[in-house]
């Protein structure tokens, strides 16, 4: 599983995150992918905490309690959507790079406004624009990762599990 963040404005500052796990719901090895490469450290880690813990699929995932976290990324995007969108991160403390690619986003974007009551984290609204892919990778330099993509009911709507989420905005309810 994993995740990319942008984030433009929050009370950790601006910053970016892309979260790799391999076997998230197994104890798993040393040779298993459990990376957060990021540029704001305390951002990522108030992602995992606030968000990701919250988010369906990451609740049973033991793979977050063995996180490796890398503060030193540098980010870059490849975008020629629909065909295809790149977003990676390079870590030279670990000579690493990881590429989430959606491909073939020739599907009706979904729109979600969602109240508080139906959000993952139960403490925000939330807004977006999701562009479903309907094939995504996770490379970890250059080799792809075991996986794919499955249908599934997406707010009223069936798509890929794979999605890239565009100015999704998630507001505290006070």
């Amino acid at each position: 599983m994993s995740l990319y963040f942008r984030i433009a404005s929050s009370e950790y500052g601006s910053g970016q995150a892309i979260l790799v796990l391999d076997k998230p719901y197994e104890e798993g090895d040393d040779s298993d992918t459990r990376l957060l490469v990021t540029n704001n450290q305390p951002l990522a880690e108030y992602l995992v905490r606030d968000f990701v813990r919250h988010f369906g699929l990451f609740r049973k995932a033991v793979a977050l309690d063995k996180l490796k976290i890398l503060s030193d990324g540098v980010f870059h995007t490849v975008n020629r959507f629909p065909e295809l969108v790149t977003e990676a991160a390079e870590s030279a403390s670990a000579n690493l790079k990881i590429e989430l690619q959606w491909h073939q986003m020739t599907q009706q974007a979904i729109c979600v406004d969602l109240p508080q009551s139906q959000t993952q984290t139960q403490k925000h609204e939330m807004m977006c624009v999701f562009h479903p892919a309907q094939q995504a990778r996770v490379l970890v330099n250059g080799t792809p990762l075991a996986g794919t993509t499955i249908e599934r009911d997406f707010n009223g709507a069936r798509a890929q599990s794979a999605s890239l989420a565009n100015s999704e905005t998630w507001v505290r309810v006070a």
